[in-house]
C-alpha cells in the first residue's frame, strides 16, 4: 500500500499564470494520491502596487487580514505574502540580507498553516525558485526530502544577473535534484550535487485531445478562410521571428496565429503588424483544445542557440494529443530524435517551410493517430508516478 505524503511545492510559475507550468501540473496529479500545498513565487510590493486593481493581488492583499487557502484541483494554494524588491541590488551581502528577509516573509505564513494542518513533515520541492535558494531551512517542520526541480535553462538578461548564483545555492541545499531535460542535468552533473535525475514534460491528454470532440467549436479568436499554421504558448525571446516572417513570404495562401503571452520587447513591428499574422492572446488553460482545432498545422518555432537543447516544451504533446501535424525546429536535437517518427524536423528555414506545406496537403490518418498514440503514454500522471518514485527512493 502506498505512503501518503505531504507534498510542499514552492514554484517560480504561479498557479493563476496566463499559461499553466510543468509545477502546477505534476501538483495536481500529485493531488490524486498525496496532500499538496503549492506556495506561490510572490509579488514584490512595488509589482502590487502596480497590479493593485487585478484580481490576482487583490486575492492575496486580502490574506494579509483574512488568511484564505484556496483548493483548486485537489491541491491547497496558499496566498504568498508581499516582499521586498530584490533584483534592482548589487550582487553581495545587501542582495543576501533581503533574500533572507523575504525568505522570512513567506515561511512566516507557511509555517502558519502548517502548524493550523498540524502538518508534522513534508516533501519539501523548490520548483526553479532559485529566488529563495535556503527557504527550506526556515521552515518549522520535518522535511523527509528535499528537492530542487529545474524546468527551464536561465536564457533573459534579467534571470541571468543573480540567478546562476541562487541556482547553484538552492541545488546544493536539495537532497535530490529532478530537471526536465536532459541538457539542463549537465549543469549539475559533475559538481558536488545530489542525483541528478530527469522527469520530462507531457501534456494532459484527456483535455488537449477534446480538439477532436465534435462538440468542440474552433475558437473565436481564429479567422476562417485561410489555412492556419498555428503556434501556442508563450511569446517571447526564444521564437524565431524571422523564420515566421518566412513562412508568410513563401506560403501567401496561409495565416499564422500565434496564441499566447506575448512579450512586446522581442517582436518586431514587421511581425507585430503583418496582415496576416494574428495575435490572440492569452487563452485560458480550459480553452486550448477550441484554439488548437482552428490549426492545420501546429509550429514550434524555436530558435537555435546555446541554451535551446535546455528546453522542453509543454506544448510538444499537447499538440501531439490533438493529432494535428507538428513542424519544429531542430532546437533540442536530445529530445526530439525521439520522436523523429510523429514531428516533422526541420533543418533549415527552407526546409521548415516546405515541411510546413507538405504536412497541411498531405496529412494521413495513420500519421494522426501516431501522434496520439505517442501523447497518450506521455501524460502527467505518468510524470507525477515517476517524480513521486523518485522521491520515495530518498525519503528519509
Amino acid at each position: 500500500m502506498q505512503t501518503k505524503r505531504t507534498y510542499l511545492f514552492f514554484s517560480l510559475p504561479k498557479h493563476d499564470d496566463a499559461y499553466t507550468s510543468t509545477p502546477w501540473q505534476l501538483a495536481r496529479e500529485l493531488a490524486l494520491l498525496h496532500e499538496v500545498i503549492y506556495v506561490d513565487h510572490p509579488y514584490n510590493f512595488w509589482e502590487a502596487l502596480k497590479l493593485f486593481s487585478t484580481p490576482k493581488i487583490q486575492w492575496r492583499f486580502k490574506s494579509y487580514f483574512k488568511f484564505s487557502v484556496k483548493e483548486l484541483e485537489g491541491v491547497n494554494v496558499l496566498p504568498t505574502p508581499f516582499v521586498w524588491p530584490t533584483h534592482f541590488l548589487p550582487i553581495g551581502k545587501l542582495h543576501r540580507f533581503f533574500t533572507n528577509w523575504n525568505e522570512k516573509i513567506v515561511a512566516k505564513r507557511v509555517n502558519s498553516f502548517l502548524k493550523q494542518r498540524d502538518i508534522k513533515s513534508v516533501v519539501y520541492v523548490n520548483s526553479f525558485e532559485f529566488y529563495f535558494p535556503t527557504f527550506q531551512n526556515k521552515l518549522r517542520t520535518r522535511i523527509n526530502t528535499s528537492v530542487y526541480h529545474c524546468i527551464d535553462p536561465m536564457i533573459k538578461k534579467y534571470t541571468l544577473k543573480h540567478g546562476p548564483a541562487l541556482q547553484q545555492q538552492a541545488a546544493s541545499n536539495a537532497e535530490m535534484i529532478i530537471t526536465t531535460a536532459p541538457a539542463l542535468m549537465k549543469q549539475f552533473e559533475g559538481c558536488d550535487f545530489s542525483t541528478v535525475n530527469l522527469v520530462p514534460n507531457a501534456a494532459n491528454f484527456h483535455l488537449f485531445n477534446q480538439a477532436l470532440h465534435e462538440n468542440i467549436q474552433v475558437h473565436q479568436a481564429i479567422p476562417s478562410g485561410r489555412k492556419t499554421i498555428g503556434y501556442l504558448g508563450n511569446i517571447e525571446r526564444r521564437i524565431d521571428f524571422h523564420l515566421l516572417l518566412q513562412l508568410m513570404e513563401r506560403l501567401s495562401d496561409f495565416q499564422l496565429v500565434m496564441a499566447g503571452p506575448i512579450e512586446l520587447k522581442y517582436v518586431s513591428e514587421e511581425v507585430l503588424h503583418h496582415p496576416r499574422i494574428k495575435f490572440i492572446g492569452a487563452v485560458a488553460h480550459q480553452d486550448a483544445p477550441s484554439v488548437l482545432k482552428g490549426f492545420d498545422v501546429a509550429i514550434i518555432p524555436f530558435r537555435i542557440d546555446e541554451v535551446s537543447e535546455g528546453i522542453y516544451p509543454l506544448k510538444l504533446f499537447e499538440y501531439l494529443a490533438t493529432g494535428k501535424p507538428v513542424v519544429t525546429t531542430n532546437f533540442n536535437p536530445s529530445v526530439l530524435g525521439e520522436l523523429s517518427q510523429v514531428v516533422e524536423i526541420a533543418q533549415s528555414p527552407n526546409h521548415f517551410v516546405e515541411l510546413v506545406e507538405q504536412a497541411a496537403q498531405s496529412d494521413t490518418l495513420l500519421n494522426r493517430e501516431k501522434r496520439i498514440a505517442m501523447a497518450r503514454v506521455n501524460t502527467w500522471k505518468e510524470r507525477a508516478e515517476l517524480f513521486d518514485q523518485l522521491v520515495q527512493l530518498n525519503v528519509a
